[in-house]
């Protein structure tokens, strides 16, 4: 659908209002995570935070790929070498779980 595709092409611009992004405008609330005391960015709540660690596990042990470092590797030679049917099957079901 067309607003999962907006929000990783967010996503991929890393703009979207995560607490580090919001103070980069001025805005004087806590930088923390809600959950877990960390700084909030968008590395932080798609694979830093706990239970995005665990997803990401899930993804590596379920299809024996490479665990993602970084939102850049996810758009860029993460799924390099695996056909490409599975390939789009990973990236939609990735993109799901982002969105949720």
């Amino acid at each position: 659908p067309l607003k999962i595709k907006v929000f990783m092409w967010f996503v991929h611009k890393q703009v979207i209002l995560t607490k580090d992004n919001l103070a980069k405008r001025n805005w004087t609330g806590s930088t923390r995570c809600n959950f877990c005391d960390s700084d909030e960015s968008i590395k932080h709540l798609f694979l830093d935070y706990p239970l995005a660690k665990k997803l990401w596990r899930s993804v590596h042990i379920a299809f024996n790929i490479t665990p993602l470092n970084t939102i850049n590797m996810l758009f860029g030679t993460w799924l390099d070498g695996i056909d490409s049917e599975t390939t789009r099957h990973i990236r939609v079901g990735v993109c799901a779980l982002l969105w949720v």
